[in-house]
């Protein structure tokens, strides 16, 4: 995968990598037991349910990016998701937290997200990770 990089408005350059690539199934409890899977709506709740998608996915690690850097994030997230998900149909993002990676510079962005492939499959709890790099100049790079 190229990196692109992400303008001041949040822009992403163009996707190059098919959304199934990067989208694990459904989101399920993490094994150190952050969100146990009871916590969690069930499938197919519709869009009542993303509140507790969110606030599972909140309680699931501590936020560790400077406020700004995280809403830039989250918001470069959303924008660079529905460019990887044009194909598909009634995408709609059901939580997403950006969180620093092990390293000091890097950012990942935990999108869980809902739509129809192009095969007409619809499903809601997939699943993406958009990694972030900050560069010299201070903005973000997607890798």
């Amino acid at each position: 995968m190229s990196p692109r990089a992400v303008t001041t408005s949040g822009s992403p350059g163009p996707a190059t990598t098919s959304p199934t690539a990067t989208a694990p199934g459904p989101v399920s409890a993490t094994p150190g037991g952050a969100t146990p899977a009871s916590e969690l709506p069930p499938p197919g709740e519709g869009p009542a349910a993303d509140p507790l998608i969110q606030q599972a996915l909140d309680r699931a690690s501590r936020s560790d990016l400077p406020p700004a850097d995280e809403q830039y994030l989250v918001t470069a997230g959303h924008a660079a998701w529905l460019a990887e998900t044009v194909r598909y149909t009634q995408v709609r993002i059901q939580a997403t937290t950006a969180r620093r990676e092990s390293d000091r510079d890097g950012a990942v962005v935990h999108l869980v997200w809902a739509g129809a492939d192009p095969a007409g499959t619809y499903l809601d709890g997939r699943a993406a990770a958009l990694h972030y790099i900050r560069n010299g100049e201070g903005s973000w790079t997607r890798t």
